[in-house]
């Protein structure tokens, strides 16, 4: 823990909604520093800034992306039984295509979220140790992890 603590120039851990304080005097040099990899655990409703990064290994997971591929399959569905069958045999293929991505991903996500413990969204973990609670943006999820100080109710999750 120390070396990971000096790694990332201060001692981080659990934080649960905590609030940026404005003007945060943290350079963007120094909040990147150390971070490895980010998960982001979020709805389809939230808005997640970055969509991509070359600063650090970024995935993001939409818990609900299951009931997304129900809408997917369910659109241009015919009502009867036999021309439903007919016209999910005549887009197999295009429907695997497109769902196999969204269902590993949202398997994926749902199966992190369990070993993190996530408990509500959205939730971000830093160098699969940490967790923030309560942004969607990775960026003030640093400075909150940042400007948090260790404490016994604020530690990292065990794996």
């Amino acid at each position: 823990m120390k070396s990971l603590c000096q790694a990332l120039g201060a001692c981080i851990g659990l934080v649960g909604g905590a609030a940026i304080a404005q003007g945060s005097t943290v350079g963007s040099a120094d909040l990147y520093a150390g971070v490895k990899t980010v998960e982001v655990f979020a709805n389809m409703a939230m808005q997640v800034a970055p969509a991509q990064s070359s600063r650090y290994q970024l995935a993001i997971y939409r818990l609900d992306a299951m009931q997304n591929v129900e809408a997917l399959v369910n659109k241009g569905l015919p009502q009867t039984e036999a021309a439903a069958q007919r016209w999910i045999a005549e887009n197999e293929p295009r429907l695997r295509r497109q769902l196999q991505p969204m269902i590993a991903s949202a398997v994926n996500g749902m199966s992190l979220a369990h070993r993190y413990q996530i408990d509500r969204l959205p939730a971000i973990v830093i160098n699969r140790r940490y967790v923030v609670y309560g942004y969607a943006e990775v960026d003030q999820a640093l400075v909150a992890l940042r400007s948090q100080a260790p404490s016994p109710t604020n530690k990292p999750k065990k794996e």
